[in-house]
């Protein structure tokens, strides 16, 4: 997004050079800005379809073994010029805890559609690939690059499918291709008090003896009030690495406690 402000000042300050030739005619330099930051978005994005049209999305989803490095990129340069264009302002806390070495298991509360990117984007140097719901598979151009980056397609309705979801997530772990991210509240919350978690999302870490990484977002849901004319403030809070050494039946409401804490300090501090 600050490249295509750059290139629109640029164009706009060349194109008003050109044609301005009276006080009078001031106005050109505003218009021109906002058509180059319309016409060089449209551009990226239509670049960005391009090279997505050419990744083959067949009814098997799981058929990629790891993630393209390339595609990897593109998808969080997409989330960075959404979220830059959202005018969030992100403040992560925590980053330190990751593990510097091999892959995990993320594992986050769920406020908004932006929650996944703002937390892919933070963290670009640890590549997630999301466990999601199948609706998002159809999303345009977003269909493409979840596909190539090994994002897991979930069908909760059958729980035959849902443990092959699962799997596939332990496999990507343990191949060492990339780390998984879930939300175990399984849908997007209404409120900073965490709904009944979906317990059997982390056998993903203990099939595959990875760690958990429990993290809490809060600020997202308020994005949609506050666009255009103000800016978001997310705060996105690593807060522990838990091995995954029991059950996930005692591994679930451990880690549910875990970032129920940390939203109700969020809570008490903003007075929500």
């Amino acid at each position: 997004m600050p490249l295509v402000v750059i290139l629109s000042a640029i164009s706009a300050g060349i194109f008003s050079a050109l044609t301005i030739t009276e006080i009078s005619q001031i106005w050109i330099i505003p218009v021109s800005f906002a058509a180059g930051v319309v016409g060089f978005s449209l551009l990226y994005w239509f670049a960005l379809w391009l090279t997505c049209f050419f990744i083959p999305v067949k009814p098997d989803e799981f058929r990629y073994d790891k993630p393209s490095k390339l595609h990897l990129f593109q998808l969080n340069m997409a989330y960075w010029f959404v979220i830059t264009a959202a005018r969030i302002k992100v403040h992560a806390s925590g980053l330190e805890k990751i593990p510097e070495s091999g892959r995990f298991l993320f594992v986050s509360n769920h406020l908004s559609r932006f929650d996944n990117m703002v937390e892919c984007v933070t963290l670009w140097k640890k590549p997630l690939a999301f466990i999601s719901k199948p609706s998002n598979f159809k999303i345009p151009i977003g269909r493409h690059l979840m596909t190539r980056c090994c994002y897991v397609s979930i069908d909760r309705e059958s729980p035959k499918n849902a443990m092959r979801s699962i799997n596939r997530a332990a496999d990507l772990i343990k191949s060492d291709a990339v780390s998984v991210g879930v939300f175990p509240e399984g849908h997007r919350g209404r409120s900073y008090d965490l709904q009944e978690f979906k317990a059997g999302c982390f056998k993903a870490a203990s099939k595959s003896g990875c760690p958990i990484v429990v993290a809490t977002i809060c600020g997202t849901e308020k994005v949609h009030k506050r666009f255009p004319f103000r800016r978001t403030h997310v705060y996105f809070d690593i807060l522990e690495v838990i091995e995954a050494k029991e059950k996930t039946a005692e591994l679930s409401p451990k880690i549910r406690e875990i970032m129920q804490n940390n939203l109700d300090r969020f809570k008490e501090r903003n007075n929500d």
